[in-house]
């Protein structure tokens, strides 16, 4: 057997192992997403959400993991009271409370900033914009508005709050 098929072969083995192995990159990303996740009230939950998103796999540090869960949580807020704004205009007998609620996730949008982190007070921050979903509840219940799909959506949120929530209580633990 000659050199140049000995190196071949080498490459062949090498390049072998580098695609069925993980990266430490990866490893310790699925390291911060366990260790953020325990501190979540649904793990499997708050694992499905993180790794859903392609920001999180760039994370590399806790704090980066909590950075990316307040940028989701704000985005799904945002979405949330873009919801409520549609369905206040589609459903003129539930409107009031329906676009209360709008207003609500749109106020929690301003909870969610990444300011906090650095501050130190993210935790009570994000915990502000939890109140906000809740007061959208008692707003949809007072106006006894039962819309399954404005359930579904303050549910929806509550994951990815979630899962910022763990982020955020890991980074000031």
């Amino acid at each position: 057997m000659g050199s140049r098929n000995l190196t071949l072969i080498f490459a062949a083995i090498v390049l072998f192992l580098f695609l069925n192995f993980p990266s430490r990159t990866q490893a310790t990303v699925g390291a911060l997403v366990s260790k953020v996740c325990m501190q979540s009230d649904n793990y499997k939950s708050c694992v499905q959400i993180l790794t859903s998103r392609p920001q999180t796999l760039a994370a590399h540090s806790l704090k980066a993991m909590a950075n990316n869960g307040l940028k989701m949580a704000k985005k799904d807020a945002i979405a949330t009271s873009n919801f409520f704004t549609g369905l206040a205009n589609t459903n003129p007998a539930s409107k009031p409370a329906l676009a209360l609620c709008a207003t609500y996730f749109k106020e929690a949008v301003t909870f969610l900033n990444l300011k906090g982190l650095e501050e130190g007070s993210a935790s009570l921050d994000v915990h502000y914009a939890l109140d906000q979903a809740g007061y959208c509840e008692t707003a949809l219940s007072t106006g006894h508005v039962h819309i399954a799909s404005a359930t579904n959506r303050i549910q929806k949120w509550k994951s990815v709050f979630s899962a910022a929530y763990a982020a955020v209580i890991t980074v000031e633990n």
